[in-house]
């Protein structure tokens, strides 16, 4: 029995080598390809800024349903130079449907949106709670993109920038602030760019409503009663609040106290942290103040027309 048994034991004892020197031969070869390191700050890292951390979302905002002629050529300047994003234009009942769905969870802030009745209240907080809640780029209906979104931010920022802001006034040396400005520097807020849950657009959420909440205490009113003057807007949702929210969110981001002296006469972007601010011919080209360029100068982005229809039925809802 033993005898006849040993070619088949002997096979058996051969395959089993070959298949051990099989393994361990490719065990070498596989083992011996260099891989790349693994590293924290690698761009797979989520808490690592990277190049398309501001979606490609294009949000504007129009309540009224009459017909402005002279707005097609604005809105299609976005289009057609950003044919890769998606474009919203939000009307009244979309922007309720958004903050229902997007909003849910914070109550006090859905709520407070969905009270408003005051029309540039609600176009003011909207867009801060769009770029918030989902991110991208929010820009005034009566704005003309002059450039690509792509061109905003220079190549050596690209992968830090969670956000962009350009400035609507410089004072610059001049004596006092003036075409009805009250401090050195404002921020524009026709336009803005941002990355979703960006610190900077909660604070600005989480201040305007606190604001209009305490706005309303002071005269003595409700929410869905509230309105204010043209000139005390800025300072409840509008371009003072925001200059606010941005100073003191560029000294956190950065990790230093930041002043308008760190701002004025500036000329090329800057980044504070992950915030980019923008030049003053940036979002703010053509005004006739601040050494802003009246003919679109090469550095231009985005060209505001001052359509003012925050003042009268553009904002109907």
């Amino acid at each position: 029995m033993l005898l006849r048994n040993l070619p088949r034991t002997s096979f058996s004892i051969g395959l089993v080598v070959f298949l051990t020197i099989l393994y361990l031969y490719y065990s070498f070869i596989f083992n011996s390809v260099k891989r790349p390191p693994s590293s924290p700050s690698s761009p797979s890292s989520p808490s690592s800024p990277q190049s398309d951390s501001i979606p490609r979302n294009i949000w504007q905002v129009f309540f009224n349903h009459s017909p402005f002629p002279q707005l097609g050529e604005s809105v299609q300047s976005w289009v057609l130079k950003n044919q890769d994003y998606s474009y919203t234009l939000l009307s009244s009942d979309g922007a309720e449907r958004f903050v229902t769905e997007h909003y849910s969870q914070r109550p006090e802030i859905a709520h407070t949106f969905l009270e408003l009745n005051f029309p540039i209240f609600r176009a003011d907080l909207l867009r801060y709670m769009l770029l918030e809640a989902v991110g991208g780029v929010y820009s005034d209906i009566d704005t003309t993109a002059l450039k690509p979104i792509r061109d905003w931010i220079p190549p050596q920022f690209l992968t830090q920038t969670r956000a962009v802001v350009g400035i609507e006034y410089d004072q610059l040396d001049n004596p006092g602030p003036s075409h009805g400005f009250t401090e050195r520097i404002s921020f524009c807020q026709w336009t803005m760019a941002s990355s979703p849950g960006h610190p900077m657009m909660t604070k600005i959420v989480d201040e305007v409503v606190n604001t209009l909440r305490a706005t309303a205490r002071e005269n003595g009113t409700t929410i869905s009663a509230l309105k204010v003057t043209d000139k005390e807007v800025g300072g409840v949702t509008g371009p003072g609040i925001w200059t606010r929210v941005v100073m003191e969110s560029l000294s956190i981001a950065s990790g230093h106290p930041v002043t308008y002296k760190n701002i004025s006469g500036l000329k090329e972007p800057r980044l504070f942290g992950d915030i980019l601010i923008l030049p003053i011919d940036g979002f703010g080209t053509g005004q006739p103040h601040s050494n802003s360029n009246r003919n679109n100068d090469e550095s231009a982005l985005v060209r505001h027309n001052f359509g003012m229809f925050w003042r009268h039925d553009g904002w109907k809802t």
